[in-house]
């Protein structure tokens, strides 16, 4: 069996993986519109559904790294490297999966009040990376599960809250706003807006583009950390 497919049938074997990473986005693209809010409410919080997804998903590494299994994994023909690749690959493909799920649903639910599907769905996908390489990241800061767990829970959350993932940028008070500008979470919502208010593409590129970068950065650290 390929790391590939042991991660894919790793992910559900935790009954709380299937609830979270399968029913509830369906459930969320049935939440109504709210006043306020330029997406239905199931969308404009769904970013922080996939933040907390890859979290969940990205445990079985932490384990994996506190437990000793990349060591033992240092002096077997499987590297590191491949590890992590193909287990990565794996949790992107259930998100992308997730995704596709949600922006389908979405739009017979929804209909015309969601933007652009195609382009939706890429920007959801782009974030997904995102977000797995940050609990790689943060993961490989801790050697205790527990705290791992812990830290990168309070850390997503404040994340997501920052970044305007449960509520508009424009409520926020003006120094959060800029700080809001240096997450992930950000540029996500940045991406969505931009396809909502139908404006340049090349707007919604540069936030796909800064998201890749997030991603690249993070990858790095937490894959690096693991590796020595």
């Amino acid at each position: 069996m390929t790391v590939f497919r042991f991660a894919l049938r790793r992910a559900f074997r935790d009954p709380l993986n299937l609830l979270l990473v399968c029913a509830l986005p369906l459930g969320a693209a049935f939440l109504p519109s709210v006043e306020g809010l330029g997406l239905p409410l199931g969308f404009q919080m769904y970013g922080a559904i996939v933040l907390f997804d890859a979290f969940l998903l990205l445990r079985s590494v932490v384990d994996d790294g506190v437990s000793g299994v990349f060591q033992r994994i240092g002096a077997a023909p499987l590297t590191p490297l491949r590890y992590l690749g193909e287990t990565l690959l794996a949790y992107a493909l259930i998100l992308f999966v997730q995704n596709a799920a949600m922006v389908g649903l979405g739009t017979l639910v929804q209909g015309g009040r969601l933007p652009a599907p195609p382009l939706l769905l890429l920007a959801y996908t782009v974030f997904s990376l995102t977000s797995l390489s940050i609990s790689l990241a943060g993961g490989a800061l801790f050697r205790d599960r527990d705290t791992a767990y812990q830290s990168l829970s309070a850390f997503l959350m404040v994340l997501a809250m920052i970044g305007g993932l449960f509520w508009p940028l424009e409520i926020m008070p003006p120094f959060l706003g800029r700080i809001a500008t240096i997450t992930p979470c950000y540029w996500l919502v940045e991406a969505v807006d931009t396809l909502r208010r139908n404006g340049p593409l090349g707007h919604y590129a540069l936030s796909l583009a800064v998201m890749v970068l997030f991603s690249i950065a993070f990858l790095l650290v937490g894959s690096r950390r693991r590796l020595v």
